[in-house]
């Protein structure tokens, strides 16, 4: 019982914390900043691992770089607009605009390069 509970527990604290976009907000949190947006579904065992990678991620990401979610199952329009094929993806945006594409699961350390190397 407490097993379970523990899991619960995590997987709701790694649910939320980070900002999730949908259509309304999307491009407005993308202007002026360089942005990593996790498109993922619910139901994806990967998307899951990435979430908590993401969530270390944040606590050591450079300051000039901000991170959010995008659930593909409710804004599938959004994974569509940005070629979204797989899962998990991460989209790289500096201000507003699609730079590239990653997909797979990322290490902390692959996100810290990239996002040097995207975001110079």
């Amino acid at each position: 019982m407490k097993k379970i509970l523990l899991v619960l527990l995590f997987g709701f604290s790694t649910l939320f914390a980070i900002e999730h976009l949908n259509d309304s907000n999307f491009e407005e949190k993308l202007k002026g900043k360089n942005v990593i947006v996790d498109f993922y579904a619910t139901w994806c065992p990967p998307c899951k691992i990435m979430t908590g990678i993401l969530n270390e991620f944040e606590k050591e990401k450079p300051e000039n770089v901000e991170v959010y979610k995008v659930d593909i199952d409710q804004y599938r329009d959004l994974a569509i607009k940005n070629g979204v094929k797989a899962l998990p993806t991460l989209a790289y945006f500096q201000d507003g605009k699609l730079i590239t594409l990653e997909v797979g699961i990322k290490s902390v350390t692959d996100l810290k390069l990239s996002s040097y190397n995207y975001f110079k």
